[in-house]
């Protein structure tokens, strides 16, 4: 997956870096970055589309994919 996926989007890139750092819940990463759930939950459907995210019982992890995207922006 292209960095400009995440990057072309404030909010993916809000949200994508929230998980990257380790947490796991839309309804957190909402309140904390004062960003509409409806807008985490489409953003968070969008990345499991691209296969950067899994969604189990509630909760979103970043796959293997999104862990390498993950490292790649960070040396940026």
């Amino acid at each position: 997956m292209e960095e400009g996926f995440i990057l072309s989007n404030k909010f993916r890139k809000i949200i994508f870096g929230d998980l990257a750092s380790g947490e796991r819940d839309v309804r957190v990463i909402s309140k904390k970055n004062h960003i509409p759930i409806k807008v985490v939950e489409e953003i968070v459907r969008e990345m499991a589309d691209a296969r950067l995210v899994e969604i189990r019982e509630g909760m979103c992890y970043l796959t293997r994919e999104g862990e390498r995207l993950a490292e790649r922006l960070k040396r940026r």
